[in-house]
């Protein structure tokens, strides 16, 4: 039922809109492997330049394999995504989240590129994680090597591991350093 299908559209939608679609999911991949599977609750197309605009996107992007094989994952969100250059780019916006395992990237806009397998915040970003945390004016994560970059105004936080067993030759507390860099 078309009516069921397009009540409480977003805002984007009750403009003019080429399609609108509630419920999508994308999976693109390249070189033969996945790269990323995306959900979203709306989205809508753009006839004329193949753009995809959708509302809350839910994306996994694909890292490179561990070392046993078993695929590593970043999952992020936003509140606006688009999907564009025959499903290369994908760029998010409003409270964009990145997270793989514990460590968590924050930013206002991020882009993914799928032939590089490289995550940008080019407006920076926040880093949270156990061992790690800081923020830069720009940020981009290097799917394929689990590297991040960050350029101007890099500011970072290290907290060592906690060592189980102390030596009893160490001179040092070295499970409670923490490093500041700018």
């Amino acid at each position: 039922d078309l009516n069921k299908l397009l009540s409480d559209p977003p805002e984007e939608v009750k403009s003019s809109v080429d399609l609108a679609v509630r419920g999508i999911m994308l999976s693109q991949g390249r070189d033969g492997r996945k790269s990323f599977d995306l959900k979203a609750e709306w989205a809508t197309l753009n006839q004329d330049s193949g753009a995809i605009t959708m509302r809350e996107p839910d994306i996994a992007y694909r890292m490179s394999d561990s070392e046993e094989g078993t695929p590593r994952m970043v999952y992020a969100t936003s509140k606006i995504g688009r999907v564009e250059d025959g499903n290369q780019k994908v760029s998010m916006s409003e409270d964009v989240r990145a997270q793989h395992e514990e460590n968590v990237l924050t930013g206002d806009y991020a882009v993914f590129i799928n032939q590089l397998n490289k995550l940008t915040f080019p407006g920076g970003a926040k880093l949270d994680g156990p061992e790690l945390s800081g923020t830069c004016s720009r940020m981009t994560w290097d799917l394929n090597t689990n590297t991040l970059m960050g350029d101007h105004g890099v500011k970072m936080r290290w907290y060592p591991p906690k060592q189980e067993e102390a030596s009893p030759d160490a001179t040092s507390d070295a499970a409670n350093d923490v490093m500041e860099a700018s």
